[in-house]
């Protein structure tokens, strides 16, 4: 039947699941005899092709990544689902998947042929797997904070968290959206009227739009989940108003989902696709509602919202400057218990700051990273700290799912990177290979210095 189109295969684990393809649902009589055969209902048979027509769709929202297999395995099965609705096998086949790509990553290395013609071999980095990699991204943070720290001393940090009803997929798109909204709110309100620092100098950039250092977090469930930090303001609106107003625009995304989605994120999609997402918005809207009513005091996605200050002291005979909550999150104590055993982390000279509090999930990145597995030692708490890896294990593999960074800054905070990378100037790239192949990298070498030779005669 696979050979006919009626049915596609796909192996996890031990197992082979089979599924129909939209042609053998709509045309083929066999699939319909097969349908009937499983004493599949009328209702149930509507439902799984409903299933199928959304799972294509939503995975051709999707630009066109270039990605591993065991990304685009996992990512059909847990991107178009709603976090809610993953079980205990979907998080291990996502811990599993990531594993996997990590040990083919770290069998594979670059080849290149240099100026004077000789094979350079060098090893394949991604942020996952290379700890100098995930240095330079601390590094890149750091000089971020304290940029914004020069130019303002003022700002509004808030916290955004949606309900894990939607597919990941969507979420994605609903936080975009909302701080597209959010950034238009605000250039409309404070114009020209960005606050700068007093002590900054002449030289200040004028911006339209409040610059902001933002990092994605996955909730225990594996939901998005936002902090972000918008520079130069000092209010936006109380908590309950921004509750609602976060509420009424989520609804006009999901009321319009095709729309919006053509506008931001893939405008190559056809008139009847975006038929198809609008008509899907609509169902999650009815879903949302539902959630709503059942949870009687959800007014809109839950936030926390509260402005920072920029203080001073002087240490040595030397100004340090550090921030401070007005009103802290409800997990900051928690976070400075946890910090003060540790002391890993301030950066500021005078405690624990918003800074701290942002960078600390990079910080549990950069752990993850560069951590080897050890093996467990025997002790009372040695389930308890299993248990508190594997957790640390998916969220990692979650920021691989959903192709997200660990961070992201204004373009007023980047600098220009004086960076040298491995590769030089006027090497050639040859391909990526397997480090077992190097009989055939040698007998490779060996080829490319002749052809190249022949080619300079």
């Amino acid at each position: 039947m696979e050979r006919d189109g009626l049915v596609v295969t796909e192996i996890i684990s031990n197992f082979r699941f089979a599924r129909l393809t939209e042609k053998g649902l709509a045309s083929i009589p066999d699939a319909v005899d097969l349908i009937k055969f499983l004493a599949c209902t009328k209702l149930a048979f509507k439902e799984v092709v409903e299933d199928f027509v959304k799972k294509q769709h939503l995975m051709d929202v999707l630009p066109n990544y270039r990605a591993s297999r065991e990304w685009w395995d996992v990512a059909r099965r847990l991107l178009i689902k709603a976090p809610s609705e993953y079980t205990n096998f979907d998080r291990e086949y996502l811990e599993l998947s990531f594993d996997t790509w990590k040990e083919e990553i770290r069998n594979k290395v670059l080849i290149f042929v240099d100026v004077e013609e000789e094979i350079v071999i060098l090893p394949y980095e991604t942020r996952f797997t290379s700890k100098r990699y995930a240095k330079r991204l601390i590094k890149k943070f750091d000089k971020a904070w304290l940029k914004a720290t020069k130019m303002f001393d003022v700002g509004v940090f808030i916290t955004i968290t949606l309900p894990s009803v939607f597919p990941l997929i969507v979420q994605k798109y609903i936080l975009a959206y909302l701080m597209h909204r959010l950034k238009s709110y605000l250039r409309k309100k404070y114009g020209d009227n960005i606050l700068f620092a007093d002590d900054i100098g002449e030289n200040v950039e004028i911006l339209k739009t409040p610059p902001h250092i933002s990092v994605y977090e996955p909730q225990n469930c594996l939901s998005y989940h936002l902090h972000a930090i918008i520079f130069g303001i000092t209010r936006i609106m109380d908590k309950k108003e921004f509750t609602l107003w976060l509420d009424k625009h989520l609804i006009n995304f999901l009321s319009k989902m095709g729309h919006h989605i053509q506008k931001t994120v893939n405008n190559r999609l056809t008139e009847e696709q975006v038929r198809w997402f609008n008509k899907f918005g609509r169902k999650l809207l009815k879903k949302y509602l539902r959630y709503k009513r059942k949870h009687r005091k959800y007014e809109g996605p839950i936030n926390w919202i509260t402005q920072v200050r920029r203080k001073k002291i002087n240490k040595d005979g030397n100004d340090i400057y550090y921030w401070e909550f007005a009103h802290p999150p409800p997990d900051y104590v928690k976070f400075l218990e946890e910090r003060q055993k540790q002391a890993k982390l301030a950066t500021d000279g005078a405690g624990y700051s918003p800074n701290d509090y942002i960078k600390k999930y990079l910080v549990k990145n950069l752990r993850e990273i560069t951590e080897e597995d050890s093996s467990d030692s025997d002790g009372s708490n040695k389930i308890g700290e299993k248990d508190k890896k594997r957790r640390r294990k998916h969220k990692l593999a979650w920021y691989w799912l959903v192709r997200a960074r660990f961070f992201t800054v204004s373009p007023v905070f980047r600098e220009q990177e004086s960076y040298r990378g491995r590769v030089e100037s006027g090497w050639g790239f040859v391909g990526v290979f397997e480090k077992d192949d190097i009989e055939y990298l040698k007998w490779l070498e060996g080829k490319l210095q002749n052809t190249i030779r022949a080619l300079t005669k």
